[in-house]
């Protein structure tokens, strides 16, 4: 796979290409750290995709609560302004879910994250926030023999459960009539899919919720959660007196006391060429989305200004729930995605990447997010998007705001509201197991796209996380 070394910036020297880009385009009125003692109805920690959601939902069902919102870099700075943008049903992953949850409620969890991409480009519209929204689906691609046949397990589940019309297999040339890559040998098309840019939509939610008199709180550091009624949180030159509080930090909460084993913390890096639209319209003239079919999937897509973004690959594992360098600046991940594109489009050699960035993702043992309150009542935390939170932090908005209004409804009783359906392992175990298992995931792919096996040792390793969330649903399938 492309032996020429793709150059590249490197990542963590500057913000994303999404957040220069949206900041640029709308910077923002100012939001000042919290410096004073401040009394508020909710107070939620964390000023993300699903911090925002919650600050918005909450504003719409109730216009006279107080909400303060608290973010200790820039709202979208963290995960919500470096992904890579793919707004997407779990329709492939709906045996999966019904494992977890059981049938019916499995098929109702994915049902309403399908919804929310619908309702996020029409909340766009209304509220005149341009991400580049595009609902033009997903193409799952199988890029070599070795990847061939990826996809049918998933079609003839969907397929089971009436759901045929939302994966459809299409031949070659369609498959190359939309995205014109001479690696694809197979493939279909998820339609309940999209794309986005993060960081305006998430600049987007940030001016609404300050238009509905949210009170937010840039570059503050929460120091302190002291539970109680009225929950008191403390930042560094101010605090927050709050009758209920919302945790929505993401992969900055693995080290707070109660969730350093509900997930683990694993970075991806995401880089991004230069504006190419001249060949862009030649080789993929729609704006669908891509995902190959390898262990560690490549996700790409186009930019409105004509690049191409594309990250996976590999991942990066962090200790004990920490966020670091390790996140950011690993030179080697980024360089793993670019050259998945040279892969992918040897047509586009020579074209050069301008941007790399890489970031943290709170990755739950069973791939899904959870919901839960904690003592004494009044703590609610939304935390484990594990890579897919577009579309589960929407749903997720409206969950908090039902826990935190202490409603019996539609979204505080989904099947991911509770504790974590398992934990994961602790440390100095995970890291080293986490490692190894990117280790093999890698590596095994690495080696059949050169037309090699991959061998025992890297199977067995990664297949390892594959079957720990096949253990996990096993054993809620016993018991329920």
């Amino acid at each position: 796979m492309g032996e020429s070394l793709p150059r590249l910036p490197d990542p963590g020297g500057d913000r994303s290409l999404w957040l220069q880009e949206a900041l640029a385009a709308e910077p923002g009125e100012p939001c000042p750290p919290l410096d004073a003692r401040v009394v508020a109805d909710v107070c939620i920690v964390g000023g993300g995709f699903a911090g925002l959601w919650t600050a918005i939902e909450l504003s719409e069902r109730e216009p006279s609560l107080s909400i303060a919102l608290l973010e200790a870099d820039i709202c979208g700075g963290g995960a919500s302004g470096r992904n890579g943008g793919f707004i997407s049903s779990s329709w492939h992953d709906l045996e999966g879910l019904s494992g977890l949850y059981g049938d019916e409620e499995g098929l109702r969890y994915a049902r309403a994250l399908a919804d929310q991409i619908v309702e996020t480009g029409e909340w766009c519209e209304r509220h005149g926030v341009d991400c580049w929204f595009h609902r033009d689906g997903i193409l799952w691609i199988e890029a070599g023999e070795w990847q061939r046949g990826r996809g049918r397990r998933q079609l003839e589940y969907a397929a089971s459960r009436g759901l045929a019309n939302e994966m459809v297999p299409l031949d070659v040339e369609a498959l190359r009539a939309l995205v014109d890559s001479p690696r694809i040998v197979a493939g279909g098309y998820v339609r309940d899919a999209g794309t986005v840019q993060p960081a305006r939509l998430a600049r987007g939610l940030r001016r609404v919720a300050l238009s509905r008199g949210v009170r937010i709180f840039e570059h503050t550091r929460v120091t302190k959660l002291v539970r109680r009624r009225p929950a008191l949180v403390r930042g560094e030159r101010g605090a927050v007196r709050a009758d209920q509080v919302v945790i929505t930090m993401g992969a900055w909460a693995a080290g707070w006391p109660g969730f350093r084993r509900t997930f683990s913390n694993i970075a991806d890096y995401v880089v991004a060429t230069e504006p190419i639209p001249a060949q862009l319209a030649e080789i993929w003239p729609s704006d669908v989305g891509v995902v190959d079919g390898r262990e560690l999937i490549y996700y790409l897509r186009k930019t409105d200004d004509g690049r191409v973004a594309i990250g996976g690959g590999t991942s990066t594992p962090g200790f004990g729930g920490q966020v670091g360098r390790w996140s950011t600046h690993d030179r080697r991940a980024a360089e793993v995605a670019a050259r998945g594109l040279q892969w992918l489009f040897p047509q586009l050699e020579g074209v050069r990447f301008t941007h790399a960035w890489g970031g943290p993702m709170d990755m739950t043992a069973s791939w899904t997010p959870f919901f839960q309150t904690l003592a004494p009542g009044n703590l609610h935390a939304g935390l484990g998007f594990s890579g897919h939170g577009l579309a589960a932090t929407k749903l997720g908005g409206k969950t908090l705001a039902s826990l935190a209004q202490g409603l019996e409804d539609e979204w505080s009783t989904l099947p991911v509201v509770g504790p974590p359906v398992r934990r994961v392992p602790p440390e100095p175990l995970r890291w080293p197991l986490v490692r190894a298992a990117i280790w093999g995931l890698e590596s095994g792919d690495r080696m059949e796209t050169a037309g090699r096996r991959r061998g025992l040792l890297r199977r067995a390793l990664g297949e390892a996380p594959i079957g720990y969330r096949a253990g996990i649903r096993a054993l809620r399938g016993r018991a329920s």
